[in-house]
Protein backbone atom coordinates (compact mmCIF):
# COMPACT_ATOMS: atom_id res chain seq x y z
CA UNK A 1 0.00 0.00 0.00
CA UNK A 2 2.79 2.71 0.72
CA UNK A 3 4.18 1.86 -2.80
CA UNK A 4 0.91 2.99 -4.34
CA UNK A 5 1.22 5.58 -2.09
CA UNK A 6 4.33 6.68 -2.97
CA UNK A 7 3.85 6.38 -6.70
CA UNK A 8 0.13 8.58 -6.46
CA UNK A 9 2.35 11.52 -4.46
CA UNK A 10 4.79 11.65 -6.90
CA UNK A 11 2.09 11.58 -9.90
CA UNK A 12 0.29 14.28 -8.41
CA UNK A 13 3.60 15.76 -7.25
CA UNK A 14 4.53 16.04 -11.71
CA UNK A 15 0.68 16.94 -12.46
CA UNK A 16 1.30 19.70 -10.19
CA UNK A 17 4.77 20.92 -11.67
CA UNK A 18 3.62 20.70 -15.31
CA UNK A 19 0.44 22.90 -14.14
CA UNK A 20 2.22 25.03 -12.66
CA UNK A 21 4.65 25.48 -15.58
CA UNK A 22 1.35 25.99 -17.71
CA UNK A 23 -0.12 28.56 -15.83
CA UNK A 24 3.79 30.45 -15.86
CA UNK A 25 3.97 30.09 -19.55
CA UNK A 26 0.49 31.04 -20.01
CA UNK A 27 0.94 34.14 -17.79
CA UNK A 28 3.85 35.11 -19.43
CA UNK A 29 2.13 35.02 -23.35
CA UNK A 30 -0.71 37.00 -21.83
CA UNK A 31 0.71 39.38 -19.54
CA UNK A 32 4.01 39.63 -20.95
CA UNK A 33 7.88 38.93 -20.05
CA UNK A 34 8.69 42.21 -18.53
CA UNK A 35 5.43 43.05 -16.63
CA UNK A 36 5.96 39.08 -14.98
CA UNK A 37 9.89 39.93 -14.90
CA UNK A 38 8.97 43.01 -12.44
CA UNK A 39 5.80 41.14 -10.67
CA UNK A 40 8.81 38.60 -9.27
CA UNK A 41 10.73 41.61 -8.10
CA UNK A 42 13.84 40.61 -10.42
CA UNK A 43 15.55 43.90 -11.61
CA UNK A 44 17.46 43.66 -14.60
CA UNK A 45 21.39 44.21 -14.37
CA UNK A 46 22.62 47.36 -14.58
CA UNK A 47 24.26 48.19 -18.55
CA UNK A 48 27.79 48.94 -18.13
CA UNK A 49 28.87 52.38 -18.94
CA UNK A 50 30.03 53.27 -22.21
CA UNK A 51 34.21 53.33 -22.23
CA UNK A 52 35.02 57.62 -22.17
CA UNK A 53 35.50 58.56 -25.66
CA UNK A 54 38.76 60.87 -24.51
CA UNK A 55 40.93 59.68 -21.47
CA UNK A 56 43.91 61.82 -19.87
CA UNK A 57 47.50 60.95 -21.07
CA UNK A 58 45.86 60.29 -25.03
CA UNK A 59 46.86 62.71 -27.86
CA UNK A 60 43.31 64.06 -29.08
CA UNK A 61 42.16 63.36 -32.46
CA UNK A 62 41.21 66.97 -33.73
CA UNK A 63 43.67 68.98 -35.86
CA UNK A 64 46.44 70.65 -34.31
CA UNK A 65 45.94 74.19 -35.38
CA UNK A 66 42.54 74.09 -32.33
CA UNK A 67 45.50 73.69 -29.81
CA UNK A 68 48.87 74.71 -30.88
CA UNK A 69 50.68 77.99 -29.11
CA UNK A 70 48.55 77.46 -25.98
CA UNK A 71 49.28 76.32 -22.92
CA UNK A 72 45.76 74.62 -22.76
CA UNK A 73 42.61 74.76 -24.47
CA UNK A 74 39.53 73.72 -23.47
CA UNK A 75 37.56 72.31 -26.31
CA UNK A 76 33.67 72.10 -25.99
CA UNK A 77 31.85 69.49 -28.11
CA UNK A 78 27.90 70.77 -28.01
CA UNK A 79 25.67 71.97 -30.62
CA UNK A 80 22.68 74.63 -29.64
CA UNK A 81 19.56 71.31 -30.21
CA UNK A 82 21.11 69.32 -27.83
CA UNK A 83 18.59 69.82 -24.24
CA UNK A 84 21.95 68.71 -21.73
CA UNK A 85 23.78 71.40 -23.52
CA UNK A 86 21.00 73.94 -23.15
CA UNK A 87 21.02 72.79 -19.21
CA UNK A 88 24.34 73.19 -18.98
CA UNK A 89 25.04 76.54 -20.65
CA UNK A 90 25.48 78.49 -17.48
CA UNK A 91 28.35 75.82 -16.35
CA UNK A 92 29.59 76.13 -19.80
CA UNK A 93 30.15 79.57 -19.77
CA UNK A 94 31.56 79.54 -16.63
CA UNK A 95 34.65 77.31 -17.36
CA UNK A 96 34.81 79.06 -21.12
CA UNK A 97 35.25 82.01 -18.82
CA UNK A 98 37.94 80.68 -17.12
CA UNK A 99 40.32 79.94 -19.91
CA UNK A 100 40.35 83.78 -21.01
CA UNK A 101 44.11 84.26 -20.72
CA UNK A 102 45.44 80.98 -21.42
CA UNK A 103 44.22 79.97 -24.40
CA UNK A 104 40.93 80.08 -24.45
CA UNK A 105 37.90 78.20 -25.21
CA UNK A 106 36.82 76.29 -28.41
CA UNK A 107 33.64 75.38 -29.42
CA UNK A 108 33.06 72.67 -32.25
CA UNK A 109 29.79 71.46 -33.49
CA UNK A 110 28.31 68.89 -35.71
CA UNK A 111 27.49 70.46 -39.64
CA UNK A 112 23.93 71.32 -40.50
CA UNK A 113 23.00 74.52 -37.73
CA UNK A 114 25.70 76.72 -37.95
CA UNK A 115 24.14 79.62 -37.21
CA UNK A 116 22.35 78.42 -33.82
CA UNK A 117 25.77 76.79 -32.76
CA UNK A 118 27.64 79.84 -33.44
CA UNK A 119 24.72 81.75 -31.49
CA UNK A 120 24.65 79.29 -28.72
CA UNK A 121 28.82 79.37 -28.66
CA UNK A 122 28.49 83.35 -28.29
CA UNK A 123 26.38 82.84 -25.18
CA UNK A 124 29.28 80.44 -23.51
CA UNK A 125 31.86 83.58 -24.47
CA UNK A 126 33.46 81.58 -27.26
CA UNK A 127 34.66 84.00 -29.81
CA UNK A 128 33.51 83.48 -34.02
CA UNK A 129 36.95 82.30 -35.02
CA UNK A 130 36.90 79.72 -32.42
CA UNK A 131 34.19 77.75 -32.85
CA UNK A 132 34.75 75.10 -35.86
CA UNK A 133 32.78 72.17 -37.32
CA UNK A 134 33.96 68.70 -36.04
CA UNK A 135 35.75 66.58 -38.56
CA UNK A 136 33.82 63.58 -39.51
CA UNK A 137 35.39 60.27 -37.50
CA UNK A 138 36.25 62.21 -34.10
CA UNK A 139 35.72 59.86 -31.49
CA UNK A 140 32.89 61.95 -29.50
CA UNK A 141 29.87 60.26 -28.42
CA UNK A 142 28.02 62.65 -26.44
CA UNK A 143 27.03 66.43 -26.26
CA UNK A 144 28.08 68.20 -24.41
CA UNK A 145 31.52 66.62 -24.10
CA UNK A 146 34.43 68.76 -22.74
CA UNK A 147 37.82 68.62 -22.92
CA UNK A 148 41.20 70.41 -21.53
CA UNK A 149 44.46 69.53 -23.36
CA UNK A 150 47.91 71.11 -22.98
CA UNK A 151 49.97 72.79 -25.80
CA UNK A 152 50.95 69.12 -27.18
CA UNK A 153 47.33 68.04 -27.86
CA UNK A 154 47.70 65.68 -24.67
CA UNK A 155 44.27 65.43 -22.64
CA UNK A 156 44.29 66.65 -19.42
CA UNK A 157 40.92 65.62 -18.63
CA UNK A 158 37.84 65.09 -20.16
CA UNK A 159 34.42 64.90 -19.40
CA UNK A 160 31.13 63.51 -21.44
CA UNK A 161 27.58 64.52 -20.84
CA UNK A 162 25.97 66.73 -18.92
CA UNK A 163 27.93 67.03 -15.48
CA UNK A 164 26.35 67.12 -11.56
CA UNK A 165 27.50 69.81 -8.97
CA UNK A 166 30.19 67.28 -7.74
CA UNK A 167 31.54 66.42 -11.50
CA UNK A 168 31.51 70.13 -11.85
CA UNK A 169 33.67 70.83 -9.15
CA UNK A 170 36.11 68.54 -10.45
CA UNK A 171 36.49 70.54 -13.70
CA UNK A 172 36.71 73.92 -12.03
CA UNK A 173 39.63 72.67 -9.89
CA UNK A 174 40.85 71.15 -12.70
CA UNK A 175 41.24 73.78 -14.99
CA UNK A 176 42.47 75.85 -11.93
CA UNK A 177 45.21 73.55 -11.70
CA UNK A 178 46.28 73.08 -14.52
CA UNK A 179 47.25 77.01 -15.25
CA UNK A 180 49.40 77.02 -12.84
Amino acid sequence: MTQQADRLVRRVSLAASLGLAVMLTATVVYIGWPRVISALGIKPAAARPAAPAYVAGQQIDVPSAWYAGAPQTLIVFARASCAACERAQPFLKTLVGRMQGRGGAMMAHPAGAEQDDRNFARSLGVADDRVLITPAGLRVKATPTIVLVNAQGVIINAWEGAAKSDVQAEMLQTIDLARR
